[in-house]
């Protein structure tokens, strides 16, 4: 058993994973990116901390973003993890 796990920290904040919430096929919410690598209204393509994330789409567009997340729309088609 991990420090983490005696005091019940959650996985996301210990390991500084990426968060992903879908919220139906038309928006969506990331936390804990890195940066933007590419974005057009069918690609979104992020570095998180520990992969790449690519968001395929039509009409996608990056609601707003800070240092530590985003909020995505459009009629979301896939996620892929590289």
């Amino acid at each position: 058993m991990t420090v983490s796990d005696k005091l019940c920290l959650p996985k996301d904040v210990v390991n500084k994973a990426s968060v992903i919430h879908i919220l139906g096929q038309f928006e969506m919410y990331v936390e804990n990116y890195r940066n933007i690598i590419e974005y057009t209204s069918e690609l979104i393509y992020i570095q998180a901390r520990t992969c790449k994330i690519k968001i395929i789409g039509k009409n996608l567009q990056i609601v707003y973003f800070n240092n530590c997340d985003m909020k995505i729309s459009g009629k979301i088609k896939g996620i892929e993890y590289c």
